[in-house]
C-alpha cells in the first residue's frame, strides 16, 4: 500500500534540499532530514498515520 509524505518547507529549505540533491550528497541529505523530524513522521505513517 503506498502512502503519502509531505513536508511544509520554506524557501531557504527549498533551496538546500535543493543542492543537497543536486551535489548528491547522501549526508547531508541524511542531516537534513533529521532536522525535519521526518523519523517520527514515516514512524507514525508506518503505525497506521
Amino acid at each position: 500500500m503506498k502512502k503519502s509524505l509531505m513536508l511544509a518547507l520554506d524557501d531557504a529549505e527549498l533551496i538546500e534540499l535543493l543542492q543537497i540533491l543536486t551535489d548528491d550528497d547522501a549526508e547531508a541529505l541524511l542531516a537534513f532530514f533529521r532536522e525535519q523530524r521526518l523519523r517520527a513522521k514515516v514512524r507514525d505513517l508506518l503505525e497506521g498515520g
